[in-house]
């Protein structure tokens, strides 16, 4: 397993928000959660960054969002749903205080088992999904958070179990030094094509990974070398989830229907769309030109 270190300044990009308040705390408290997890024994080690959040600071995409997914090769234990919050609540005051807002309070909100009804060592992919608060203090946002009522800033944070090794590591090097692990551009590619072939066994619509594919399809440098890494990780995650990629996947009109339905709601996050039948097209180009010959 390779490693490739980059420099991201969370920092600056916390500050390019200042002007919207609410999106101001919201990356503050975002930055406090990545440094938490990333000097956490032992989830620095075990956690990697992906998803939206890793697009946009790695990758400088315009598609912003404040969901923190993250793969753990931790073990899935029946207790998961505790010590993995617990571990947080206890790093949150150091490291926002460390960071400078020691005014900011942060702290679990909520967590869920995914699937609900199932221990966790016994689901075959099982997921925790936590509610991360934050409050100003001295203002109403205390008061209001420690009155129990709805917090004023909530973070989401997925966390997934099981999932197929990672054939590169990432590792983010925060603006304090700090080092987070995240997923490579390989396991980030092979992770948005998994996902749009799942949208019809999942009954889920995915135009957002089209748009982050075809991005990183034009402003990065994916040599033939990295094309056959791709392949093999797209099958391994793939055949995981019960799904066999082919060459002409993604010549399936359904699929197409589904990248396609939401792609005006990203207006939400981008101010300017581009064309979706571009991105579609460049992005199925990619997947079918990658080594198929040479990999069965």
């Amino acid at each position: 397993m390779s490693e490739h270190l980059l420099e991201v300044d969370v920092a600056a990009w916390v500050e390019e928000a200042r002007e919207d308040s609410v999106i101001y705390q919201q990356r503050q408290t975002i930055e406090i959660v990545l440094n938490t997890i990333a000097v956490t024994v032992p989830l620095g080690t075990k956690m990697f960054l992906k998803g939206g959040l890793l697009m946009g600071l790695a990758y400088r995409s315009p598609r912003q969002t404040t969901d923190i997914d993250l793969t753990t090769i931790l073990e899935a234990r029946d207790d998961s749903d505790e010590k993995i919050p617990g571990k947080l609540n206890q790093g949150f005051p150091k490291v926002a205080a460390t960071l400078g807002y020691s005014d900011l309070i942060v702290q679990i909100h909520s967590v869920k088992r995914q699937p609900p009804r199932i221990p966790i060592s016994r689901a075959k992919f099982p997921a925790l999904k936590l509610k991360v608060a934050s409050a100003r203090r001295d203002t109403r946002q205390e008061i209001t958070l420690k009155a129990g009522k709805p917090p004023p800033v909530i973070i989401e944070i997925d966390i997934s179990f099981n999932e197929p090794s990672l054939k590169q590591i990432q590792i983010l090097k925060l603006t304090n030094e700090h080092e987070l692990l995240a997923y490579s551009l390989v396991d980030l590619i092979a992770e948005k094509y998994r996902a749009i072939l799942q949208q019809i066994p999942r009954k889920r619509q995915r135009p957002q990974d089209i748009y982050d594919l075809s991005r990183l399809i034009t402003h990065e440098a994916i040599d033939v070398g990295i094309r056959k890494i791709i392949l093999v990780t797209l099958k391994e995650k793939s055949r995981s989830r019960g799904i066999e990629p082919e060459q002409d996947s993604l010549s399936d009109p359904e699929i197409k229907r589904r990248c396609k339905a939401g792609w005006e709601s990203m207006k939400l996050e981008i101010n300017e769309i581009p064309e979706f039948e571009t991105c579609f097209a460049s992005s199925v180009t990619f997947y079918r030109n990658l080594p198929w010959e040479n990999y069965t």
